[in-house]
């Protein structure tokens, strides 16, 4: 089952699972691979729109530049480069809607992104801070 945009961006309020995993990897420690990193890519993985959001559900609980910035660098990169094409449209819908999310997707780096995605998150770093 396929959440909704809205959905999505709101899951981690009302799934204890989401909003644990999202406060485990906010509080992690700064400089070591944790449990943490590795139950969101693994997430990432297996089940890719409880990865969305949960990175979603981190945008929203931290207002930390170092956090946010590692996210975007790591598993939302990561995340795109894997489901992107399938997730854009989504994306793309909450980003229009959600300042945080264009800030974050501009730390994003092309990586193993597939060239439609990139093109997309280019434009939405285009507008990351309007």
């Amino acid at each position: 089952m396929k959440s909704t945009p809205t959905q999505l961006w709101n899951a981690w309020r009302t799934s204890t699972e989401l909003r644990e995993t999202a406060e485990a990897w906010i509080t992690k420690p700064e400089s070591d691979w944790t449990e943490d990193h590795e139950r969101l890519q693994g997430m990432i993985r297996s089940a890719p729109e409880e990865a969305l959001a949960t990175m979603l559900g981190i945008m929203q609980m931290t207002d930390e530049p170092r956090l946010l910035n590692g996210l975007a660098a790591g598993p939302l990169e990561d995340f795109l480069g894997v489901h992107g094409e399938a997730y854009m449209d989504t994306i793309h819908t909450l980003a229009l809607e959600h300042r945080r999310l264009r800030e974050v997707l501009d730390g994003v780096w092309q990586g193993a992104m597939p060239k439609r995605v990139w093109r997309r998150v280019e434009l939405l770093k285009q507008s990351a801070f309007s």
